[in-house]
Order: structure tokens, then C-alpha cells, then sequence
């Protein structure tokens, strides 16, 4: 989908034989995600720095403790060793569209390939960011600029270029709409009379003091949108994702906060289920662990985020100590391996200590192209929009 990489073979040989990349295996089947903070992370969680170079390179600074697993595994991940220095990058990196060279090297690494995950330093995206509010839960478009998000106070808007301009409101949405959400193609399996060839935008809405779910038609502008049925919306839903083509019979999957519990159940549970084109089973709980400690998530609303074929999951959690309770010094970013046949995870959820600063960073969402990071967070003392570019 993205084209062929440009890899340099006897640098890479050479890399692993050296294990200058600092990762625990060089095939890339590791999935990694750096330990150093970043920015104004700066002496959070690890000890690393990331810089950042003009126009999106590396500029060197060293890596933390490096995590790694295999995504194609289901058992708990590997901890891998400590990185080494990266350097400056010798000559620039140019890289083709979908793909990002790594600190020290001008090799050039596939996106769509998620088993390293490390990130330069966040940049808050100021035009979608500078208003009396602050701006939150950031969702990519269906190309490399345009960008849906809600405006504090203000609600659901929409850009077709965040670099340039904050956009204009969604035409039909209201002030307490939140969680956009375009998804890459429609989805069917839940019927409706006024969207017979199914959905490709979802949001949530505050009504009477709860939230329920919505689905919509978006063509250039949301067309036309309703209220999902059961089992989406039991009494309080919201912050839905959708893994659009998660398995070879192309059943999307649904995942969300259910605020009323499931059948087992009480208060908000973070579930999922397959969206079936007849009646869709109940949704099922995803017990999501946290780090190597085993916490079981437990957040009031996880935000989570999934890549189209079900096997990345993004989430934001508040800080737990080490018997699991709540520390109410904030929110982290984590991301997790999921078997897309169920939707559930194959091992504990590791946190991106690479963007996560010591104040709340929330509401994670990847690029369209898979080479960028976007989250909300409070770093500057209110919500801004930030990116953070694979590295």
C-alpha cells in the first residue's frame, strides 16, 4: 500500500550485527516503544531524550530502555536492552511518502510496520490549538492534512489543512459532540433506512446527562447521521473506534466505553464486538492490562483508537502506583497488540514514554499514513493538539 522501502541491506546487516538500533531482535518482528521522554517530558518515565530537526529529521539525542514483544505473538512482551546514543544524521533522511529513516541512519523503514514505535518530539499544532478553550480528541481525515477534532465549548470542527487553518464547525453537530471519528471506508451491518449502504463517521453526544453514540454518512461534510442502535448504546456510550477490515471476511469491529457495565458488569467498561450484518452479539469486555506490572485498566473513558486491521490498539489511562490505584498526577499514552479475530488483547498495554509528559497526554490517534502520532494534551496549562513523528 505504501510502496517498497528504501533499505540500504549491508547497513542493515551491519546494524543489527551491532545492535546499534537498540532493539531485541532485527528481523522486525519486535515491537518496541521507547522509554526516554520527550520535549517537555522531559524527567518523566525513562531517562532518554528525543531531539527534533527542521522539517520532521532526527537530530540525534539518546534512547531510554527500549520494550519489545513480538506483535505476532500472544504472549507478554520482551524487554529489550538499553539504546545507545543516536547521533546526528549524516546528510539528511529523505524519505518517500509512508516512510520515516531512524536516528543515526538515512535507511528509510516502512509505517505501516508498527512493531517499533518510537517518536521525535511532540509539536503542538498551534492553528487548531489557539483559541479561549483548548482543542481535544484529534482524528485524521482521509488525507495526510485535513484533520477532525472538537473544540472546547464550541464542538465538532473540521480542516482540510491543520498547518494552515482551525477549519469551520461540522455542519449539524452541537456543542457537547465529541470522539469524531472518519473511518477509512463505509461500514455495514447495522441497518438504517437513510444510510442503506452503511457508515463511515461516528461521534458521540450528551443527551439528558448521558452520551450515546451516532453514526453518519460524511462526503466532503457530514450528509446525514442518527443514533446507533443496541448493543452500541445501552444508556451511556461513547468514545468510539472501529477496526474497519480486521479479518478476511471483512466484519468490522467496534470498540468503546459502555458507561452502564455489561452483563457482569458496573460502570464504565471498555468493550467490543464485531458489527455483524444481522444481529450483533453482546459486546464482550476487553480486560486490558497495563504495563509490566499487570494493572488491569480501569480509566472512566480510555479513548481508544485501533488501526483499520484490528492489531494496534491506542489508549490513554491515568497514572497508577504499584497496587494499581489511581495517583491523580495525570494521564499517559499506551498502545497494545490485539488479535483481530477477537479484538482482544495478546499482551499487557506499554506505555509511549516517548510523547507522554508529566501532565496529561490523552486521546491518541495515528496519521493515515501510520507516520505520525497525534494526542490532546495539557502540557502548556490547557489542551492543545500535538504531533509527534516516527523516528
Amino acid at each position: 500500500m505504501l510502496g517498497s522501502r528504501n533499505v540500504f541491506g549491508q547497513r542493515w546487516l551491519v546494524a543489527c550485527g551491532a545492535t546499534l538500533l537498540g532493539l531485541s531482535a532485527c528481523g522486525g518482528s519486535a515491537f518496541s516503544s521507547d522509554g526516554g521522554a520527550a520535549g517537555t517530558a522531559a524527567g518523566h518515565a525513562g531517562a532518554g531524550t528525543a531531539g527534533q530537526g527542521s522539517g520532521g529529521k532526527p537530530n540525534g539525542g539518546s534512547d531510554g530502555v527500549a520494550v519489545a514483544g513480538d506483535p505476532s505473538s500472544a504472549g507478554a512482551p520482551d524487554v529489550g536492552g538499553s539504546g545507545g546514543a543516536g547521533g546526528s544524521v549524516a546528510g539528511g533522511c529523505e524519505c518517500p511518502s509512508g516512510h520515516y529513516c531512524r536516528d543515526g541512519s538515512v535507511d528509510c523503514f516502512d509505517c505501516a510496520e508498527l512493531n517499533r514505535l518510537h517518536f521525535a518530539t511532540p509539536e503542538r499544532m498551534a492553528t487548531v490549538s489557539d483559541n479561549a478553550q483548548g482543542s481535544r480528541f484529534p482524528r485524521v481525515g482521509s488525507t495526510g492534512t485535513d484533520l477532525l477534532y472538537r473544540f472546547e465549548g464550541i464542538g465538532l470542527r473540521y480542516t482540510t489543512d491543520a498547518s494552515t487553518s482551525a477549519g469551520a464547525s461540522v455542519m449539524g453537530t452541537a456543542a457537547s459532540d465529541s470522539a469524531p471519528l472518519l473511518l477509512d471506508r463505509s461500514v455495514t451491518g447495522i441497518y438504517s433506512a437513510a444510510m442503506m449502504t452503511g457508515f463511515n463517521f461516528v461521534f458521540d453526544r450528551l443527551e439528558d446527562g448521558k452520551r450515546f453514540l451516532y453514526m453518519g454518512q460524511w462526503n466532503n461534510g457530514l450528509q446525514t447521521f442518527e443514533k446507533m442502535p443496541p448493543p452500541y448504546n445501552g444508556g451511556n456510550a461513547y468514545s468510539l473506534a472501529i477496526a474497519t477490515n480486521p479479518t478476511a471476511d471483512g466484519v468490522a469491529r467496534a470498540f468503546w466505553m459502555n458507561g452502564s457495565g455489561t452483563a457482569t458488569t458496573t460502570g464504565p467498561t471498555f468493550v467490543t464486538t464485531a458489527i455483524f450484518t444481522s444481529s450483533a452479539a453482546a459486546p464482550a469486555k476487553m480486560k486490558l492490562m497495563l504495563g509490566q506490572d499487570g494493572c488491569e485498566a480501569s480509566d472512566a473513558d480510555l479513548a481508544p483508537w485501533v488501526t483499520s486491521d484490528g492489531k494496534t490498539l491506542l489508549v490513554s489511562h491515568e497514572r497508577v502506583d504499584a497496587d494499581c490505584k489511581a495517583t491523580g498526577q495525570g494521564k499517559d499514552i499506551y498502545t497494545a497488540l490485539l488479535q483481530p479475530a477477537t479484538g482482544l488483547p495478546t499482551a499487557a498495554a506499554l506505555p509511549m514514554n516517548d510523547v507522554n509528559g508529566p501532565t496529561n497526554d490523552v486521546e491518541p490517534s495515528f496519521s493515515t499514513d501510520l507516520c505520525d502520532l497525534y494526542f490532546a494534551s495539557d502540557r502548556d496549562g490547557k489542551y492543545a493538539l500535538y504531533r509527534a513523528h516516527r523516528r
